[in-house]
């Protein structure tokens, strides 16, 4: 019998991270040699036999289980009552903090998260996760054998033909791209861009991200952009297609997050990927993803932040300089690279 590595996760969904990464995986390990089926508590129609509900699974002997990690929920729970071996990918669990007053069950997950992370350490033949950021936290819940990777990203996105209504609005476009959840500070870019229409009044703003996971802060974000008088200046998308993501991406000048907590950064690698300059609050794993590129935000001057913006789209030179020093940067994100990596980690848990 081949050797088995399976993939359980919570949601299945294309366009959600922790679902794309183990499809990506599952891509790679079935390349590999392995048998390779994603199990889910919530399962995508659309992935066809990729994945499979949570109950279909059968413990085979020789079987391995990657756990993704985020939360703690019905899928960590169902993972404890099988004696497999794991190999254990931690996404990083967002601090409840954030979502005291807003949060209800998220605050609850999150809660749980940290507190049964320990719970997994001696279980996992294998750590990865995606900066060392996140690798402290595994240390301190005592696990061991810990590798930091950068998350698997295809390169497909760029190769998108992207979606022709997604059209460039006058002025300057700012982007954020992601949940709209309070660790992101979406109130904070909202500011960002009250001070820079003071010297570009067209400008507009992008959220790309779902906002059903805290309606709460999606409605107190709503409040607060009708306060500073912003209504034709800021978009929610919601939701959107990878070809409409990928015409964000392209018609975008600046990528801002203010972001207080990122296990990783995705959309960071994404918009280097796209030669958008990115302007970023220096937090968390946010300065292993930009290494010496892009510009680090030390302090939430919202005044200067806008006079940089300012800068960046009137000063061709700089803008070069930050999307050459992002393209040297973004090579360490390199598919194959990682894959290369992943590949050899995984032989040596399975051939020890």
């Amino acid at each position: 019998m081949s050797q088995a590595i399976h993939q359980v996760i919570g949601k299945s969904s294309p366009g959600y991270s922790v679902s794309d990464y183990a499809l990506a995986l599952q891509d790679a390990l079935q390349s590999w040699g392995y048998a390779s089926t994603i199990f889910a508590s919530e399962v995508d129609p659309t992935l066809g036999s990729r994945v499979r509900p949570l109950r279909s699974y059968k413990s085979q002997a020789n079987d391995l289980l990657i756990l993704h990690y985020a939360l703690a929920n019905e899928v960590t729970d169902w993972v404890k009552t099988f004696d497999v071996p794991l190999i254990f990918c931690y996404h990083n669990v967002t601090p409840p903090h954030f979502f005291t007053g807003v949060g209800g069950t998220l605050q609850q997950a999150s809660q749980r998260g940290e507190a049964e992370l320990k719970q997994f350490a001696t279980r996992a033949r294998l750590t990865l996760t995606y900066s060392q950021f996140s690798a402290q936290a595994l240390e301190a819940a005592g696990f061991h054998n810990i590798h930091v990777l950068p998350l698997i990203m295809p390169t497909t996105l760029q190769q998108l033909t992207p979606d022709h209504r997604v059209q460039k609005k006058p002025g300057t476009n700012l982007l954020f791209v992601g949940r709209i959840a309070p660790n992101k500070r979406c109130e904070d870019i909202l500011k960002v861009l009250y001070v820079y229409r003071q010297i570009d009044p067209q400008a507009h703003l992008f959220l790309v991200g779902a906002r059903r996971y805290v309606p709460v802060y999606a409605a107190w974000l709503k409040e607060l952009i009708e306060r500073f008088q912003l209504q034709d200046a800021v978009t929610f998308t919601g939701h959107v297609s990878f070809e409409a993501l990928a015409a964000y991406y392209r018609t975008a000048d600046v990528y801002i997050s203010m972001s207080e907590h990122e296990g990783f950064g995705i959309p960071l690698v994404e918009s280097m990927r796209f030669n958008l300059p990115v302007i970023a609050y220096d937090c968390t794993a946010v300065p292993e993803v930009l290494g010496s590129s892009g510009v680090l935000i030390k302090q939430k001057r919202f005044d200067v932040i806008a006079e940089l913006i300012h800068q960046i789209q009137t000063d061709t030179d700089l803008k070069q300089k930050i999307i050459w020093q992002q393209q040297q940067q973004v090579q360490k994100f390199a598919p194959e690279r990682v894959l290369e990596q992943m590949h050899t980690l995984i032989e040596l848990v399975v051939n020890p």
